[in-house]
């Protein structure tokens, strides 16, 4: 039987051999002669064409199905050209088409930005559908005229805000988009000093803290992020709600801040970016955020102009805006921000007139518009924001006069109006009725007129400062009773007669400059009574007589410069003394009138 299965296998095998051979004697073909006397080179170009086919075939496919290349990063292009959607075998594209059209519905992002691969949107669009952990989704819709309710509006509205966090952190986080966006035409230069923004690494970026972020915990979980309330799990626990809060203070963020942050957290009551490295301009969109009580950008390198949107904020508490390069005017519509309590723009470049509607802020106890290029009169507006405590316009373009109604802000303890050199006028008495007034800074101005002895009712006044302005006339005896007053500067004015005696009762005084005046007459011998005096700056006057032994007695003293005077006589040893136990380190005067071994001589 074996040798019958084998005879039988040997025939079916002659058989096969005749078939194949009759096959190929009714396909051979009748070639050319050419082709028969050139067969080597015809056979060699046959092998390279079949194997130039092999290698394009297995390319493709690699392509198509990622072979060799892992997991694509959420980071990578996805597709070429911009325009088509992802191609990953596991990638869901009716999930993407509907959490993109909803966005797109919404206003939440532009399309343009969902189309180029490149940009932070579509990165952050592409990682919540392919690669975030939570996979949070949509419902469809069967009817697009149809709007969604109840616990479908709590899932879009979350899953927009869990989109528009890590649009940020793209944004914030790709050297790339950062390096592009930090050299955009609309972002002014980012640093006072030169800077390349395509020499920053990946190491200059890096968040100081960024626990959770872009992880499989919910957005409640993420560093700086707070979410309002749940009536089931309370404040902080592992789900994606509504953010009340995005704290990113201090955090070393750098590029600019895309609009998603003010179109997709409609419910966001504080936003707090400062100190960070962050540019670029605010768009309109800021004026979504009609929930929003507290908005800190401050202390960054956004330029622009504020959008006059800022107006929709009707729930500001404060807005602190300080520490940037903001241009043009500052929007009237502030005025209509009725609950603002603190407003903070200094140091910018702000221009123009301050709105009278400043005027509706009843509710504002700070109001910091210093360091800017503001113009025009300070706004008798003013006098109707009845709960300032702070007022700062110093280091403007104002002019005009001091406006009388400032006397009527019974609340105020701080004003600083100085380096505003076109500022003219009196120094108005009503400021006498302000008894909660701490500090008074008029300094560096254009003010003339006599020092109104009203002053002396503010009773707590600590820092008095009226250096350099056209004041005239002479100090006040009722000045003397200031006992609060800490400093006294009246340097560089036009003020004459002598110093009062009455100066002995400002028994708090730590630094009396009077320097480069026409005060005359001997210096009071009741200054010894002074004892927290530290400086003393009586130079370039018109005193005669003799230095006071009673100034002898002022142990605290550090400096006192007298020289530039008609004063004679010898230096008290006592003083001296001061010298010789370093307490007292510099002492001028005229040498060539005062007999002082221990003093500096004017030249």
């Amino acid at each position: 039987s074996d040798e019958a299965r084998e005879s039988s296998f040997r025939m079916r095998g002659r058989d096969d051999d005749e078939k194949d051979e009759g096959f190929r004697q009714r396909s051979r073909l009748q070639l050319p002669t050419w082709c028969l006397m050139h067969r080597r080179a015809v056979c060699a170009a046959l092998m390279v064409a079949t194997l130039l086919t092999i290698l394009i075939s297995v390319a493709a496919y690699n392509r198509e199905n990622n072979v060799g290349g892992g997991a694509t990063p959420p980071w990578a292009d996805i597709d070429d050209p911009p325009n088509k959607r992802p191609q990953d075998n596991d990638f869901d594209r009716e999930k993407y088409d509907r959490i993109k059209d909803r966005i797109l519905e919404h206003g939440v992002s532009h399309a343009w930005a969902l189309e180029d691969p490149s940009t932070p949107q579509r990165k952050a669009l592409t990682w919540l559908v392919r690669d975030d952990e939570r996979q949070l989704d949509l419902s469809p819709r069967d009817d697009e005229s149809v709007g969604i309710t109840g616990a479908d509006v709590d899932a879009e509205r979350t899953l927009f805000q869990r989109y528009a966090l890590a649009v940020l952190w793209f944004q914030t986080n790709d050297l790339r988009i950062v390096q592009q966006s930090m050299t955009g035409s609309d972002v002014e230069n980012p640093f006072h000093s030169p800077f390349d923004p395509l020499e920053l690494t990946e190491e200059d970026i890096r968040w100081r803290q960024s626990s959770n972020w872009m992880s499989s915990k919910g957005l409640c979980l993420w560093h700086g992020v707070t979410c309002h309330p749940h009536e089931t799990f309370g404040e902080k626990y592992d789900g994606d709600f509504y953010v009340a809060i995005l704290n990113l203070t201090r955090n070393n963020a750098h590029g600019v801040v895309p609009r998603e942050v003010f179109t997709g957290m409609m419910k966001l009551r504080a936003l707090d970016l400062s100190k960070n490295e962050l540019e670029g301009t605010i768009g309109r969109e800021l004026g979504r955020l009609e929930d929003l009580e507290d908005l800190f950008i401050f202390d960054n390198n956004f330029s622009g102009v504020l959008p006059d949107e800022i107006g929709n904020l009707v729930n500001l508490y404060n807005l602190y805006v300080n520490d940037n390069k903001f241009r043009g005017r500052i929007p009237s519509e502030i005025g209509g921000l009725t609950k603002l309590r603190g407003v903070s723009m200094f140091n910018n470049t702000f221009e123009g007139r301050i709105p009278d509607s400043i005027g509706n802020l009843k509710e504002t106890i700070a109001l910091y518009l210093d360091e800017n290029e503001l113009t025009g009169q300070v706004p008798t507006t003013i006098g109707e924001m009845t709960s300032l405590i702070d007022v700062r316009l110093r280091g403007n373009d104002l002019s005009g006069t001091i406006p009388t109604e400032l006397g009527s802000l019974s609340n105020l303890e701080t004003i600083y109006l100085d380096t505003n050199p076109k500022i003219t006028g009196p120094i108005p008495v009503e400021l006498s009725n302000l008894k909660k007034l701490s500090e008074l800074h008029l300094y560096e101005m254009n003010l003339n007129g006599p020092l109104p002895p009203d002053l002396a009712l503010l009773q707590g006044l600590i820092y008095l400062y009226l250096d350099n302005n056209e004041l005239t006339g002479t100090i006040p005896e009722e000045w003397g009773e200031m006992h609060d007053l800490e400093q006294l500067f009246v340097t560089g004015n036009n003020l004459r007669g002598p110093l009062p005696v009455t100066i002995r009762g400002l028994t708090s005084l730590e630094m009396f400059r009077a320097a480069q005046n026409e005060l005359s007459g001997p210096i009071p011998s009741d200054l010894g009574k002074l004892t927290k005096l530290e400086y003393v700056y009586l130079e370039g006057n018109d005193f005669s007589g003799e230095v006071p032994p009673e100034l002898a007695e002022l142990k605290k003293l550090k400096l006192m410069h007298l020289h530039g005077s008609r004063l004679s006589g010898d230096m008290p040893p006592g003083i001296c003394n001061l010298k010789k136990q370093f307490s007292l380190l510099e002492l001028t005067a005229d040498c060539d009138e005062i007999a002082c071994s221990c003093c500096e001589c004017d030249a």
